[in-house]
């Protein structure tokens, strides 16, 4: 019987881990971003709950001033860093951070990306420029994306261009996925980098040291 709700209770547990946190945007007309934790809601933005009115709040009773002379006072420990202590900390945070950062990033997958726009201006020259500006930023970010993130095929990506319209508009949704489990790997990774970090920089604990 034990092992039975041992069983379940790891099964549940692994289940949770696996469990995908997304997050949804959605801009058209209005910007709405929803946040659920596999199928339950967790944040929707902006707020489809009706405002409660807000009580006022009680006079607080004003308290009895301390004689100065009364009070302890601490005295303030200086913080005494050197530049070597301040690029050692520098050293050891990007150290620390930089391969699980990456890692996290690159399990963080962006799909159902559709982007839907119409480019104008003030005349036609205008307009132009706008949509091969458009264009350029679009292609440099998908680029980036490619390379930090996983992302997955682009549903829609229309750029157009209105010479009679002055705006510019756009209809845009995404969505942005990532495990918990990536989540406490993450975690994990960066408190041993940061233990490990610790114990072979000596101008990392020398600089530490100064700061506590």
């Amino acid at each position: 019987m034990g092992w039975i709700i041992a069983g379940i209770i790891f099964i549940i547990i692994l289940v949770l881990l696996l469990g995908k946190v997304q997050v949804i945007a959605d801009y058209s007309e209005d910007f709405i971003l929803k946040i659920k934790y596999m199928f339950f809601p967790v944040l929707t933005l902006p707020s489809t709950k009706p405002k409660k009115e807000k009580k006022p709040k009680k006079p607080k009773e004003p308290k009895e001033e301390k004689a100065e002379d009364e009070k302890e006072k601490k005295p303030k420990k200086k913080i005494s860093l050197t530049l070597d202590d301040i690029l050692a900390l520098v050293k050891m945070a990007l150290n620390s951070i930089g391969k699980p950062l990456r890692k996290i990033l690159k399990r963080v997958e962006i799909s159902h990306l559709s982007l839907d726009i119409v480019c104008g201006g003030e005349d036609a020259a205008k307009a132009a420029i706008t949509y091969g500006a458009v264009n350029m930023a679009i292609g440099n970010l998908l680029g980036w994306f490619d390379t930090i993130f996983t992302l997955k095929p682009v549903d829609k990506l229309e750029v157009n261009v209105d010479f009679e319209s002055e705006e510019t508009t756009a209809d845009a949704y995404v969505e942005v996925k990532l495990t918990v489990a990536a989540v406490f790997a993450f975690a994990f990774t960066l408190i041993g980098r940061v233990i490990k970090n610790y114990i072979t920089g000596k101008d990392a604990r020398k600089a530490i040291k100064n700061l506590v």
